[in-house]
């Protein structure tokens, strides 16, 4: 059965609580995830201008980076999209990654607006 990114949570607590949990620190796990969300927009930018650019290994250490980043703070849709996005990329398929640029935009707002209201932010 293939798991769908809509099937999964925007953001999951579970993953950052394993994070403080690791750390030692609700306080450093919360940094974490405030210094993902500051640099989000760059790193959808990133993806989004190698992508269209067909640097296919920029576009690859770009997403593998996202993913992992937004794995670590429980942004399980944002990273399944990466994660995808990458396959196609690694597959050569850049049209079809490209296809996917929207679907990681929606991801990064959908997680950006969870991680605003988790941080008290507005």
């Amino acid at each position: 059965m293939t798991v769908t990114a809509d099937a999964l949570p925007i953001l999951d607590h579970a993953r950052l609580n394993e994070l403080a949990a690791e750390l030692d620190s609700r306080s450093d796990a919360l940094d974490f995830a405030a210094t993902f969300l500051q640099l989000l927009p760059h790193r959808i930018g990133v993806v989004a201008k190698s992508v269209e650019a067909g640097q296919a290994e920029a576009a690859h250490v770009a997403l593998v980076s996202l993913a992992a980043s937004a794995g670590t703070v429980g942004a399980l849709q944002l990273e399944h999209e990466a994660r995808h996005a990458d396959q196609e990329i690694r597959a050569g398929h850049l049209s079809d990654a490209r296809a996917l640029i929207p679907l990681l935009g929606r991801d990064a707002e959908a997680v950006a607006h969870a991680l605003h209201k988790l941080l008290g932010r507005s």
